[in-house]
């Protein structure tokens, strides 16, 4: 992907829950857009931010070269199917 394409993703409004494909094969799901901080060649990812968005755990520098591919998340949103019973 371009880095202009992936900042158009972390720059849409609403901002939309995404999950970062890696080349390495890895993927970093990026819950808030307050997470994420694009700079020039890579993005800035904070791990594990605190609710009321004052603090990370860690963070991840990711460069745009290794990301594969950006899906889409839909939280809260129900899986159609059939259910296991309890």
């Amino acid at each position: 992907m371009s880095e202009e394409q992936i900042k158009e993703e972390f720059d849409a409004e609403p901002f939309q829950p995404l999950r970062l494909h890696l080349v390495s094969g890895k993927t970093v799901d990026v819950l808030r857009a307050d997470a994420v901080m694009p700079l020039r060649d890579r993005l800035l990812l904070f791990l594990n931010m605190a609710k009321s968005g004052r603090g990370a755990e860690t963070y991840n520098i990711i460069s745009y070269a290794g990301i594969e591919r950006i899906e889409q998340l839909e939280l809260g949103k129900r899986m159609t199917g059939k259910r296991k019973p309890a």
